[in-house]
């Protein structure tokens, strides 16, 4: 390999390094010269690599993926506005409502009204055989436990970037021969398309590993804790994955009282649509609970 390919591969190593730890402690003080640190970048220059891989300064993506993130709790959880605030890394609620209503034309407590209203119309004008459906996938409750995981991430709606990112990171998995008999195959979402622009999602397709696998130019490395999740089976096309998630995050999350965990959910994808019907697919929602 020559010394260019090993250059970008480190390159996007450490990038991904960075990504993954803003992603894990949103809540926290994320000084640009502790990232740039981790990253192993000179602070001089740090910023202009960020903007150049991310499209975006790099202050701004931080502040945007705190505020959605805020705004996914405002709809899915009863944690009062200023705990919220709290857990997205703002010192107090005044500072938290202003960048809130920058950012989405509305206050915090005024887009958690106005989603309840939205949750009321939902419940009333989904076609009754439809909630009949919702209704019958009622979750399995389990503790699941830690699973390792190599990823590739692409950026974009999930319907496109999922092809490029499993091209990857199937694409490496081969070449380095990590299919096993128990290999997973995990979607993880990080954004909610209803707050973020289609271009900025975020979509990692993860294959679990049971050997230890170090980092590698665009294919990452992750871990995801031990925890209890509430899992839906979804039978049918992926383009219909989003009528489930309404239901779950909707009424079922309204009616069960369950509290969300800080970790994102994830798909496990039991079959594949190279080899099975749409209307026969089947995927695993795995909401991390308390």
């Amino acid at each position: 390999m020559n010394v260019k390919s090993n250059t970008q591969k480190y390159y996007h190593e450490r990038i991904n390094t960075v990504i993954q730890y803003i992603d894990s402690h949103l809540g926290e003080n994320l000084a640009m010269e502790t990232l740039a640190g981790i990253g192993f970048y000179s602070p001089f220059h740090f910023h202009r690599i960020m903007r150049a891989y991310l499209n975006e300064p790099l202050g701004s993506y931080i502040t945007r993926l705190r505020l959605e993130y805020g705004a996914q709790l405002l709809r899915h959880s009863e944690e009062p506005v200023v705990g919220i605030a709290e857990r997205v890394g703002y010192d107090n609620l005044s500072s938290f409502s202003k960048a809130f209503k920058k950012r989405f034309e509305i206050a915090p407590v005024e887009y958690r009204q106005r989603t309840i209203d939205l949750l009321k119309t939902y419940q009333t004008n989904i076609q009754e055989n439809a909630m009949q459906y919702l209704k019958s996938i009622q979750p399995k409750i389990k503790t699941i436990k830690a699973k390792r995981l190599i990823y590739a991430q692409a950026l974009g709606a999930y319907d496109e970037s999922s092809k490029k990112a499993w091209e990857q990171v199937c694409g490496y998995a081969k070449e380095k021969h990590l299919f096993g008999f128990r290999t997973e195959f995990i979607g993880i979402s990080f954004d909610d398309p209803t707050v973020t622009e289609s271009e900025k999602l975020r979509y990692n397709a993860c294959l679990t590993v049971s050997k230890e696998v170090k980092p590698e130019a665009e294919i990452g490395v992750m871990e995801v804790p031990e925890g209890k999740y509430a899992i839906f089976t979804h039978k049918g096309p992926y383009e219909q994955l989003n009528s489930s998630y309404n239901y779950i995050y909707g009424p079922w999350l309204a009616e069960s009282k369950a509290e969300l965990r800080n970790e994102p959910c994830l798909e496990n994808y039991l079959n594949t649509p190279e080899k099975t019907k749409p209307e026969k697919l089947l995927t695993e929602i795995m909401i991390p609970i308390v």
